[in-house]
């Protein structure tokens, strides 16, 4: 009906143009609609160029450019071309020569989104598969030693490096009942919890009810609730790697109990209560636990502000030697007018130790980041660790540069970042040795 309504209206402006002086009388509105209307019709080099406006006319005089325009071939009154600056030039054409009305092509319906890879369980479960993988090739300007760098490399050496191959199952039992099992194969088999490290092949193992919409409660192994990067899933870095101070703090998986959970649309939070020893362990200290928690607020689109902590007696074996964390962290992400994004964090740590004071540690990191055309990302951070703050010359600065090839978001990309890096004390061959750099050229896929 409403196209009905505007050729009739069509007709009648055209009507009102071609006919001769005094045989139509118009007035309020449509005369001066008819007073402004324009056509121009020009026949040049075997084609019909046809014009509803004044400035697109004067244009293609001076330029012999239409620029885009519809058109018809062999529609012209001898068989020519009809060009058309538009769609209303075209039905005014039609109009004055009495041919049939201009048919618009119809859109293109909108494409269809991409189905998740996901398996339905039963009556209404659903399994999900998710995948993360990372090869690195790492250059170290260092002389050749033993030991390990920054990045985990052999000190000195330039080498590639298998560095991430998770393979995540999750989904549903039930709509109330959900699960995940995370491991990757990339990680050396080291399943005795000898050393205080996350190089086990099992990373992330739980059972979760979701019965409460908006909040997930947890029985299992995943990563405690401390700093917002730690937390972060690895295909989300900004960088090839974290910083330090969420390295050494907070970028830890504990076997316990999890909630994750959101208030509204402007505060979430977590909470984890674990055994306190690394992952893939039994705590022989299991009458006490490490608590930790995090809250977040988001103020604005894009931006996210909060805190997090933790407490407990849970290090040093049957000693039960107190842990204590604290910190803060920001973030934001701009929009396609505004591209870039900046983060920043600071934790602060101390350590009970057995027959001596407290170990006091802290660090902090801050980023700027800015993507052009989606695609191609430039970023900087500035990092520092202190890892004992009641003793001078134990600090390590850290400045990364990096240019990210944004293929297809974190889902493709490729990462090229330079790490230079002052560890103060550092002694490489008897000799001291504090600076050094790093390149690392990093390929990601990941869904």
């Amino acid at each position: 009906m409403t196209t009905f309504r505007n050729r009739i209206a069509m007709a009648a402006l055209a009507l009102a143009w071609l006919a001769p002086a005094g045989a139509i009388i118009l007035t309020g509105p449509a005369q001066a609609q008819v007073s402004s209307l324009f056509y121009k019709e020009v026949e040049k080099d075997g084609r019909v160029y046809v014009f509803n406006t004044a400035g697109r006319f004067k244009s293609w005089q001076a330029s012999g450019d239409i620029g885009t325009a519809v058109t018809m071939i062999g529609q012209g009154p001898a068989g020519e071309t009809v060009v058309a600056e538009n769609e209303t030039a075209m039905d005014l054409y039609n109009f004055k020569h009495d041919r049939p009305a201009y048919e618009r092509p119809a859109p293109k319906p909108a494409a269809a989104p991409a189905a998740p890879a996901t398996l339905r369980i039963g009556d209404s479960g659903e399994l999900k598969f998710g995948l993360l993988l990372q090869g690195w090739y790492v250059t170290d300007s260092s002389p050749a030693a033993t030991g390990t760098s920054w990045l985990g490399n052999t000190t000195g050496y330039n080498t590639f490096r298998l560095r991430r191959a998770e393979i995540k199952l999750n989904g549903k039992i039930t709509p109330d009942w959900g699960f995940e099992v995370m491991f990757d194969p990339a990680k050396s088999q080291n399943v005795t919890g000898s050393a205080d490290t996350d190089s086990k092949i099992l990373q992330d193992l739980a059972v979760t009810y979701l019965g409460l919409k908006g909040h997930e409660f947890s029985l299992g192994q995943k990563k405690i609730a401390l700093t917002e990067e730690g937390v972060r899933s690895s295909s989300e870095l900004d960088f090839a790697e974290r910083a330090q101070v969420t390295r050494t703090f907070s970028d830890r998986r504990e076997t316990g109990f999890f909630y994750k959970g959101e208030y509204g649309d402007m505060v979430g939070a977590m909470v984890s209560i674990t055994n306190g020893t690394v992952a893939n362990s039994n705590s022989n200290t299991n009458d006490n636990v490490f608590g930790a928690a995090r809250v977040d607020v988001k103020p604005i689109q894009g931006l996210l502000v909060g805190g997090s902590g933790g407490t407990g007696p849970v290090s040093g074996g049957l000693n039960h030697l107190a842990r204590n964390r604290w910190g803060l962290h920001v973030k934001y992400d701009g929009n396609d007018d505004l591209p870039i994004g900046f983060r920043a964090e600071y934790m602060s740590a101390t350590d009970e130790q057995l027959g001596k004071a407290d170990l006091k540690r802290d660090g902090f990191y801050v980023t700027a980041l800015y993507t052009a055309a989606k695609q191609f990302q430039f970023g900087v951070r500035y990092d520092e660790l202190n890892n004992n703050k009641d003793v001078d010359g134990n600090k390590t600065k850290m400045f990364t540069a990096g240019f990210h090839y944004l293929i297809k978001g974190k889902n493709i990309n490729l990462k090229l970042d330079y790490f230079n890096i002052k560890q103060e004390g550092r002694v490489i061959n008897g000799v001291l040795d504090e600076k050094y750099q790093q390149f690392v050229l990093a390929a990601q896929v990941a869904f």
